[in-house]
């Protein structure tokens, strides 16, 4: 009897054993399980530095961030910096450059300057190929997409020009006669990129000692000389051409016109470029070459110049009423802007100009 007893209890332990063994397994691969839950990836996307008005509530990547995100299953994470310049030194921050994965609204100049943070290569599929404007593809370079740009030159008010006032300077050494002395507004190249532009353009056709005795002003922005224009302070200022399709959006586009020069227009060509890191990052994140494609869509061009004011750089984007009035560059001006001329310029201009006009 006590040995029957015996081995009922000892029977009875094991069983327990060994349902408690399978309890535990069961409990442990619960655990394991909800870890491997807890430890996945979250969904992948892209992190986009940019300038304000790119990344603006009313600008274009919160417009298109759920379209993106529809089309590709792609999330879209945007910083912002004040403007373009600022990016630069975003990028000298190694933290920031580990949370970016592409920096988008720099131009030429700041793409060379940025250069050792940016991965140099267009490593896209073969079958990536815009369709671009063919004085955009001839200007692209190994890690620059370009997106959009902008031609440059003096937007004018007519009242001003009419028959028997002032006659349309026709290049860029009419502007040293005296007829125009405090006829046009321009932007200091120090700390802006319209202004830097025109004075890459200008430079080695006139003299900037000569030219400041004929500016009116040099204003510290864009928006502020802009101002001033609208002001009447001058009839002239140093813009881009899309300034015109603003004012059809005014209903006043009869009003102002632009200057054709001899030696042709220079452009500001806007671009985006992937951050470097360890690897190659179009193969470490998909979402990259899904976010190069979706910008060089023509719906997405058309969409970036609605919220820009800048110009589509693929072939046969069909632009709001209001562009029509914007004219195709006829020649687009020759010239090196690399960063040695403009660190010269820069150099040569502080001397020249000794005291600010603003």
């Amino acid at each position: 009897m006590q040995g029957s007893q015996a081995i009922v209890t000892l029977t009875l332990m094991k069983s327990f054993r060994f349902s408690a063994l399978i309890g535990i397994a069961i409990v442990i691969s619960s655990v394991l399980g909800s870890c491997s839950f807890f430890s996945k990836k979250a969904p992948l996307g892209v992190s986009i530095l940019t300038y304000s008005s790119l990344g603006s509530k009313g600008g274009f990547l919160r417009a298109v961030e759920p379209v993106f995100l529809a089309e590709t299953g792609c999330a879209l994470k945007v910083e912002s910096t004040m403007g373009a310049a600022q990016v630069l030194s975003y990028l000298e921050e190694p933290g920031a450059r580990e949370r970016i994965d592409v920096v988008m609204g720099i131009d030429e100049l700041l793409f060379e300057r940025a250069q050792s943070y940016l991965y140099l290569s267009s490593e896209v599929s073969p079958d990536f190929k815009p369709e671009y404007k063919s004085f955009v593809k001839a200007r692209s370079k190994a890690g620059f997409f370009p997106v959009d740009y902008g031609a440059l030159s003096f937007i004018y008010r007519k009242e001003a020009f009419k028959p028997g006032l002032l006659k349309l300077p026709s290049k860029l050494t009419d502007l040293l006669k005296p007829e125009y002395r405090k006829k046009f507004i321009l932007q200091d190249p120090r700390a802006s990129s319209p202004g830097m532009l025109f004075f890459l353009f200008s430079d080695g056709i006139l003299k900037i000692s000569d030219l400041r005795k004929q500016w009116l002003t040099l204003a510290p922005s864009w928006d502020a000389s802009y101002k001033m224009f609208l002001a009447h302070d001058a009839p002239m200022v140093w813009s881009y051409l899309s300034s015109l399709a603003y004012h059809a959006t005014q209903h006043d586009e009869a009003q102002y016109g632009y200057v054709d020069f001899e030696e042709g227009l220079p452009l500001q060509i806007e671009g985006m470029s992937v951050i470097n890191k360890v690897g190659n990052p179009f193969k470490e994140n998909p979402c990259i070459e899904k976010w190069i494609r979706f910008v060089l869509t023509k719906p997405m061009q058309a969409k970036l110049v609605e919220k820009q004011w800048m110009m589509p750089v693929l072939e046969g984007v069909t632009l709001p009423d209001y562009f029509k009035g914007v004219p195709e560059i006829k020649k687009v001006a020759v010239g090196n802007e690399g960063i040695s001329r403009v660190d010269s310029l820069v150099n040569r201009f502080g001397k020249e100009v000794q005291s600010d006009s603003w």
